[in-house]
Order: C-alpha cells, then structure tokens, then sequence
C-alpha cells in the first residue's frame, strides 16, 4: 500500500487549516467610540398577560365566516 500520497495530502491540509486567517466578527468601530452611536434601549417585557374568561358556545358558522379572507356573503 502507498501510505506516501495520503499522508502527504493529509499534512498539507493540517497545514492550511492551521494557516488560514479566519474573517473579523466584531464591528470596526469599538464601544468606546463617540461616532458610533448610543442605542437607545427599551424594556420589552418577554412574558405578557392577557386575562380570559370563559364565554358561553357560539355560532362556528358565523365565526368561521366572520374571520374568512373572503369576507361575509363569500360561503361556500
């Protein structure tokens, strides 16, 4: 078996895996930076509440066509 040619081939990639320069991920412009701007920041709370009663059945025919894309008088 020739061992040569697959180790050589797998030397050579360790080599240009290690070689290469990965792409910058941070911004140019660092946080200490006035001409970068101040974000302005809200408080948007994650979890909100909606209170819900039950209510008694309803017709699912006016429902259904109350809510349809189609509009009212489109029943199929």
């Amino acid at each position: 078996m020739n061992i040569i040619a697959p180790a050589a081939l797998g030397a050579s990639l360790a080599l240009a895996g290690c070689t290469a320069v990965p792409p910058p991920v941070l911004p140019a412009a660092g946080p200490a930076d006035s001409a970068y701007g101040i974000t302005d920041a809200h408080y948007h709370p994650v979890v909100s509440y909606t209170h819900r009663e039950p209510t008694d059945p309803q017709n699912w025919r006016r429902l259904n066509d109350d809510l349809s894309p189609a509009g009212k008088g489109a029943r199929s």
